[in-house]
C-alpha cells in the first residue's frame, strides 16, 4: 500500500507509548504503511478499512514503520500501541466540516469512524455519533481542516469486551 499522505501521527504523548511488534499474515507484500490504522485479525493484525473504528474491531495502534510480510511469508510491524491518552491528529473526510473554529467545537467529543479514500486516512466528521463508535473528537486546526483524535478505550485492549 503506499504511504498514508499525510499519515495519521501522534500529536500528544507519543512518549507515554511503547512499540509492539505483531504479526502480519501473508499474501500481501508490505500491506501496512507508516502512520495507517490496525486491527486485530485472528492472530495477526491487518490494516484497518474504510468504515472501521467502532467496537466491532479491536485496535491495535498505528503503524511506526511499514510492514514486511510477502506473497508467500507472514512477516510483522511496528506499532505504537494504543494507549490511554494519546491524541491522533488527521484530516477530516469533510474539510468544509472543520475550517473554523466554531465548526470544531462543534465537533468536540464526537464518536466518529475512520475513512480510507485512496491511500489518505480522515476521520469522517459526517458520521452520526453513536456509543460503538471509538474515534473520539477532541479539537483540530481550523487553518489545515486537521483534527484531533483519541481512541475510546471500547476499541482498545483496554476496555473492549466483545472482541
Amino acid at each position: 500500500m503506499a504511504l498514508t499522505s499525510p499519515p495519521i501521527v501522534i500529536e500528544h504523548g507519543q512518549e507515554q507509548s511503547f512499540e509492539v511488534y505483531a504479526v502480519v499474515a501473508s499474501g500481501t507484500t508490505a500491506s501496512i504503511d507508516r502512520g495507517t490504522p490496525t486491527k486485530a485479525s485472528s492472530t495477526n493484525v491487518a490494516i484497518c478499512v474504510s468504515g472501521d473504528g467502532t467496537t466491532s474491531q479491536l485496535h491495535t495502534g498505528i503503524a511506526k514503520a511499514a510492514s514486511n510480510e510477502t506473497s508467500s511469508a507472514a512477516g510483522n510491524v511496528q506499532l505504537w500501541f494504543p494507549v490511554p491518552g494519546l491524541v491522533y491528529r488527521t484530516g477530516n473526510l469533510t474539510s468544509t466540516n472543520s475550517n473554523t473554529q466554531a465548526k470544531i467545537n462543534a465537533l468536540y467529543h464526537k464518536r466518529v469512524k475512520f475513512n480510507l479514500t485512496g491511500t489518505v486516512w480522515t476521520v469522517d466528521s459526517a458520521q452520526t455519533d453513536a456509543t460503538t463508535n471509538g474515534i473520539v473528537i477532541i479539537g483540530g486546526n481550523p487553518l489545515t481542516s486537521e483534527l484531533l483524535w483519541v481512541y475510546s478505550t471500547s476499541v482498545t485492549f483496554y476496555g473492549n469486551p466483545t472482541t
